[in-house]
């Protein structure tokens, strides 16, 4: 069997300060123009191409091949969501804001190498030796010899109880270690970007990365009737150059059906009437409002990274209201408040709002 899904998101982003940065990036955008193909063979093996054609050029963003070796357990092999957090493991398309969460920002999206997932009864878990990309790198690549191990168990504690409140709770940890070798045109390092797409963080040549890194991630889900919930929480320690530096951060996504149907925390809507203005139904109505924080180590600043130009926190509140027309077409809109810290006594960077509107259609 061969199934084909069209992907198409399409965003105007604006800034909303009185002095917008220099360059203002306030743009209409073709976001993602894509398809992903799914086959299945035999129901017990599922390959999967994730492509993306925006900007006029061909991106493979997943391409993996998965056996199923039992009830709870499959064996996946090639490129893939970065198996640590439950928000890593949601597709872009489901997610309530248009953007990641702020904690997603310490993560890599994806990566190349092999997994065993599965499910058995409320337990969910993934085991993964990856290449090992940073946060924001590319996860088709290999740039050493080292690999990372991720790993991840989720549970679901109250799934089988009669404790409707409760009921949907979701508990998991995600942790990942491994060793990164980077160079001065190739650092591979973290550098940290706001909502707006303006670099707030980022490391000075010719700092790069010369160790273990390791990753730990609590998250939890959480979802009753029309209400649902996301938090999670991210803590980083890396060798750059010989000096070993910490980051965390942290966020908390809520949101509400205002038209009654049942949400879930990380999730595509689907109306209980689709939208039609003969019968007057709405379609689905989601609002969203989301913090989040996320800071550098004091041991970057100032030989690693230069304080003027590299704020050390940034943090973040953001609003944002969904219209779900019919199953898989939408209209999000998302604005972000976000303000920034400098190290020392360096001066912080001005605040920045930035509100950006999306077409999204997934069949």
């Amino acid at each position: 069997m061969l199934a084909t899904h069209w992907l198409l998101q399409s965003d105007y982003r604006a800034f909303l300060d009185r002095d917008p940065p220099t360059p203002d990036r306030g743009t209409f955008a073709l976001r993602f123009a894509g398809l992903r193909l799914d086959a299945i063979l035999e129901r017990d093996f599922h390959a999967q191409l994730f492509a993306n054609f925006a900007d006029n050029r061909v991106t493979l963003i997943e391409t993996w091949i998965e056996a199923k070796l039992a009830r709870w357990a499959r064996l996946r092999i090639g490129t893939f969501q970065f198996p640590i957090t439950e928000e890593r493991l949601t597709p872009g398309t489901a997610l309530p804001f248009i953007s990641t969460s702020v904690s997603a920002l310490l993560l890599p999206a994806r990566d190349t190498g092999i997994e065993l997932l599965g499910t058995g009864g409320p337990v969910s878990y993934n085991l993964a030796v990856v290449n090992g990309t940073w946060a924001a790198g590319p996860g088709g690549s290999d740039f050493d010899s080292g690999k990372d191990l991720v790993g991840r168990v989720f549970v679901r504690p109250f799934a089988d109880t009669g404790l409707a409140p409760i009921r949907a709770l979701g508990l998991g940890v995600g942790a990942s270690v491994g060793n990164h070798t980077g160079a001065p045109d190739n650092p591979r390092l973290v550098t940290l970007s706001s909502y707006g797409g303006q670099v707030v963080f980022a490391y000075k040549s010719p700092a790069a990365a010369a160790g273990r890194i390791t990753r730990v991630a609590p998250h939890l889900t959480w979802a009753a009737g029309p209400v649902a919930l996301y938090a999670d929480a991210v803590w980083t320690r890396e060798r750059v150059l010989d000096t070993e530096v910490d980051s965390r951060a942290f966020s908390a996504v809520a949101t509400v059906v205002l038209t009654g149907e049942d949400a879930a925390p990380l999730g595509f809507v689907t109306p209980r009437r689709p939208f039609d203005l003969a019968t007057g139904s709405p379609g689905a109505i989601e609002l969203v409002i989301g913090a989040g924080d996320v800071a550098v180590g004091a041991a970057a600043f100032p030989i690693l990274a230069d304080p003027v130009a590299a704020m050390r926190r940034m943090t973040v509140v953001g609003l944002g209201a969904n219209w779900f027309l019919s199953r898989g077409v939408a209209v999000l809109v998302s604005y972000g408040h976000q303000t920034f810290r400098a190290a020392a006594a360096a001066g912080d960077r001005p605040a920045e709002d930035v509100a950006v509107a999306r077409f999204q259609l997934v069949l």
